[in-house]
């Protein structure tokens, strides 16, 4: 269901000569295909959908490309990649937390769990990787508290990511916390974030 629709949603993009945005869903659809365990790779965008050696990015379909990137690495367990993969500069004009669109708190998101994770396994920078994830966090909570709801889910799972790692609290507080984000991740919608 999903290669039909992503091929009819793409043909009519293409006749309507919007290929920066088709160029975007490829990225999402390889990233499909690979969650599926349809693609060879795990974290490469190459497949049916598209190959990321041979794809020419524009600065919109390269943020997109970095935002499935990060969600890949994340998803698949390599959070050095995720933490260090690097913004171009059109990424970080698109990729601004304030007024930024869902795309965007998903990578935040996803880059902010890369950094957690990796802060947890690599002691000798640790600080480093602490440092950028509480940045993050504190930009998705001030997003929050500026009335934008579309973050709380990730600002639980983010407190309890951090609260495992700093370990200043109980498991069962601890559990608690990730119990209470699953949650309010699943009864929002959003069952791919429990």
């Amino acid at each position: 269901v999903i290669e039909e629709q992503c091929q009819a949603s793409i043909t009519q993009m293409v006749e309507l000569r919007e290929e920066d945005q088709a160029s975007c869903l490829r990225v999402y659809w390889q990233l499909c295909f690979n969650l599926m365990g349809s693609s060879d790779n795990t974290v490469e965008l190459s497949g049916k959908a598209m190959n990321e050696k041979e794809f020419v990015f524009s600065d919109g379909s390269h943020s997109h490309f970095v935002i499935v990137k990060t969600i890949a690495y994340n998803l698949f367990g390599r959070y050095e990649l995720g933490a260090h993969l690097p913004l171009e500069k059109g990424d970080r004009h698109y990729l601004k937390i304030k007024g930024g669109n869902f795309a965007t708190m998903m990578f935040w998101f996803h880059r902010s769990l890369c950094l957690y994770a990796m802060a947890g396994e690599n002691k000798m920078k640790n600080r480093e990787y602490m440092a950028q994830a509480k940045g993050i966090h504190k930009e998705l909570i001030d997003s929050l508290d500026n009335k934008n709801p579309n973050v709380l889910r990730y600002v639980c799972l983010l407190n309890a990511e951090k609260a495992a790692l700093k370990q200043k609290k109980t498991q069962e507080e601890i559990r608690k916390l990730y119990n209470d984000a699953i949650n309010l991740s699943a009864r929002s919608g959003y069952v791919h974030d429990a």
